[in-house]
């Protein structure tokens, strides 16, 4: 569709006609969503639809994330909490669970885990691309045969789900992530099968649960897990081996899958803009990692994971209050926050269609805002550019020519191939 004329097209629909509406709507979402986001921004920042009211100005979204009590995670997190068979952080909102457990989150997964981080990543990211190179076949796929692989590894090596498959953790957290986050209409067989995955990683992980438990003399590693076992809470708190699962296997399922689609949506954002993967593949091999990772935090911004979040009114709310689009957003809407809306925000955001690494943070919500921001950013942002950089070290390893957008979802909400050219062996700096 057109750039700015969406809105024309939806108005002439008539009211009462939903299906339509929602028809176009989707469309727009799935086939121009940046345009589709520039004509909202422009001429209806305050989008009331039959799914939901979508905010799409800078502002406005974090006004709204700001607010967790009264933009509450309610639209998603009984989902996500059936999945998981427990309560979690990320699906509640103030105090009780989500107060307690972002903090014992914020120490599970220090801040000054990132160096050692971002060298487990390197070492694991080559061993995985020594591999594939090695088969001796003139492409592979990126995304099942590195991205994947590297980010199950890195979880078993750090978070310490030791002797469980890589692509048990990956397809499991698929399926979880389908089920909580990607299914507004609650198909009833994608809701069983996350359910099912839940409880599948449950089981696996009260066995290592049990085994490290036992072996808890001997057993010195320093990953998560093992810091979860070692740290003792007061009683009160109720926090016991299965509390200590919920978490563990909700880090997984917020890690999982974003830093997958991540690897690769980054690469193509880059790939697609010539001089910039040219400045990238420089700043890789200079040893300077902030400099490298502005190239992946802008690459993100154009192709965020979480493009919108979705959010429960629990009370009427004078959104942008004293401006033009002043408006009252009623008790009992679902609000969607626009993060891919709000990044290229003209009157926040310079140039906003320009390829700027080194942004301001606050104009990137990659990893989100406020109260359910990314609980594990420390190592998320050193993971996900990691991954990129140890392939653009490699200077035969690049998506194919004429091919740089043709990621494959396969039917899923997820990226599943993205084939690159396998290049030569390189010998890659620390």
């Amino acid at each position: 569709m057109a750039g700015m004329d969406f809105l024309a097209a939806y108005d002439a629909i008539p009211e009462d006609d939903v299906p339509q509406r929602v028809a176009l709507l989707r469309t727009a979402m799935a086939t121009g969503r940046a345009a589709l986001f520039a004509e909202l921004r422009a001429r209806r920042p305050v989008f009331s639809t039959p799914v939901g009211v979508f905010v799409t100005r800078h502002p406005d979204v974090l006004e709204v994330l700001s607010a967790p009590g009264t933009f509450t995670v309610g639209v998603f997190g009984p989902a996500l909490e059936d999945v998981l068979g427990a309560p979690f952080v990320l699906a509640r909102d103030g105090a009780d669970v989500h107060w307690r457990e972002r903090g014992y989150g914020q120490l599970m997964l220090a801040a000054e885990d990132a160096p050692r981080v971002r060298e487990l990543t390197a070492r694991i990211a080559d061993e995985v691309l020594d591999e594939v190179t090695g088969r001796g076949a003139d492409t592979f796929d990126l995304i099942q045969d590195y991205a994947r692989v590297a980010a199950a590894r890195v979880a078993i090596a750090y978070l310490g789900f030791t002797g469980i498959e890589e692509e048990t953790l990956h397809s499991c957290t698929r399926r979880m992530q389908w089920a909580f986050a990607i299914n507004p209409g609650r198909d009833p067989e994608i809701h069983a099968a996350g359910v099912a995955a839940g409880r599948e990683l449950h089981d696996r992980v009260a066995e290592l649960i049990a085994r490290r438990r036992s072996a808890a003399a001997a057993d010195g590693s320093d990953d998560i897990l093992g810091r979860m076992l070692r740290t003792r809470l007061p009683a009160e708190y109720g926090f016991d081996d299965e509390r200590i699962n919920a978490n563990l296997v909700g880090y997984l399922t917020g890690y999982q899958q974003n830093a997958t689609q991540c690897t690769a949506t980054a690469l193509k954002e880059l790939a697609v803009r010539p001089e910039a993967l040219a400045e990238a593949v420089r700043a890789a091999g200079e040893g300077d990692p902030a400099r490298f990772d502005a190239y992946v935090w802008e690459a993100l911004r154009f192709h965020p994971f979480v493009p919108v979040t979705p959010r429960l009114c629990l009370r009427d709310h004078v959104l942008a209050a004293g401006t033009p689009r002043q408006t009252v957003i009623p008790a009992k809407s679902v609000v969607l926050a626009c993060f891919a809306s709000a990044m290229f925000d003209e009157e926040v955001v310079d140039a906003p269609a320009e390829f700027r690494p080194g942004r301001p943070p606050a104009h990137n919500l990659v990893l989100g805002y406020g109260a359910h921001d990314c609980v594990g950013r420390y190592a998320a942002q050193v993971i996900v550019p990691e991954l990129v950089r140890r392939v653009l070290l490699r200077p035969g390893v690049r998506p194919l020519p004429g091919a740089e957008r043709a990621l494959d979802y396969a039917d899923t909400p997820f990226p599943q191939h993205y084939r690159v050219r396998s290049g030569r062996s390189a010998t890659t700096p620390s």
